[in-house]
Formats: structure tokens, sequence, C-alpha cells
């Protein structure tokens, strides 16, 4: 598990969705560009869904969380395969200018 660290604000969500958020974020400043991603969390111990606009002047930071879970989290392969698509969506329009 790791903590996405932005504005003041812990967010618990598993390695592959926190890396990829982040990327997806670079991506976004880069493009100059924003968009809202969702993805399950955990929240005072439940699963919870997150909603995050990314892109922002905001700073962002993901660290190793020292938590671990029993049980896979719901619905974190469409959330990562989902944010991977759109940023190599950008990534390929960049691309083609």
């Amino acid at each position: 598990m790791k903590d996405i660290l932005i504005g003041g604000h812990r967010i618990l969500t598993t390695d592959d969705i926190a890396d990829a958020v982040l990327s997806y974020a670079r991506v976004l400043i880069e493009r100059r560009t924003a968009d809202i991603v969702e993805f399950p969390s955990i929240h005072d111990g439940s699963p919870t869904l997150c909603s995050l606009l990314l892109g922002g002047a905001g700073l962002m930071a993901v660290v190793d969380a020292p938590v671990a879970l029993a049980a896979p989290v719901g619905g974190a392969d469409l959330a990562l395969d989902e944010i991977t698509r759109r940023a190599d969506a950008l990534r390929g329009a960049e691309v083609l200018r």
C-alpha cells in the first residue's frame, strides 16, 4: 500500500494505483491540462472511492504506507487500467503533433 499525500491529506491506495496517479499527474501538468480520476482507497479503515483532481498547481507525493491489507482492494484493476489508458492517450496525442 502507498499513501498519496496532497493538499495536507493522506489517501491510502494500492502501490500500482498510487504510482499511476503520480505518473498521470505529471503528464497532465506537462500538457497544461487537468482531469479527475476515481480509484478505490481506504479511509478510516474502510474501503471507499476517491475522486481526485489532477493537473493543478498543487504538490503531490507518493510514499510507502506502513499498512498491509489481507484482501485485495476491489476495483483497483479497473481504476488502474483507466488511469493508465488516459495517460497513454495524452502521451500518444503528443507524438501525433
